[in-house]
């Protein structure tokens, strides 16, 4: 039996949950020549290493401060526990699927957002294997 709709997830299962969803996102909107969607499909991977971050973060205590100084601590975090192999990819992750194609709309090409979403997938078991 599932858990109800309204309870909340923990990071973990949201960050798989929204990958997940980019991943469909980018089928569709690569499928359909769709531009929004696959800006969404972008933005919703983003968003998966995003909820990793604050997974890894709240296993050793810390939060992001809520709005958008939240970006330069996640950065901050993971520089301190050194860990710079992670914040190489998370700040790949903010630069091109947040940035340049979400808030861009540089669409990259589906063999790329591919790549990418695979790489939020790695990250996201990085952090789950802990840092």
């Amino acid at each position: 039996m599932s858990a109800p709709a309204s309870r909340p997830k923990g990071l973990a299962q949201l960050a798989d949950d929204l990958l997940a969803f980019a991943r469909q996102e980018a089928r569709e909107g690569f499928k359909r020549q769709h531009p929004i969607q696959i800006r969404d499909a972008a933005e919703k991977g983003w968003n998966a290493a995003v909820q990793a971050t604050d997974l890894a973060m709240r296993a050793r205590g810390q939060m992001p401060t809520p709005g958008p100084q939240g970006h330069q601590d996640r950065h901050e975090f993971l520089e301190k526990v050194g860990r710079h192999d992670l914040h190489k990819q998370f700040a790949f992750f903010a630069d091109r699927l947040h940035g340049a194609c979400f808030y861009g709309g540089l669409l990259p090409h589906e063999e790329d957002m591919n790549r990418w979403l695979d790489e939020v997938q790695q990250y996201i078991e990085d952090i789950k294997a802990g840092i």
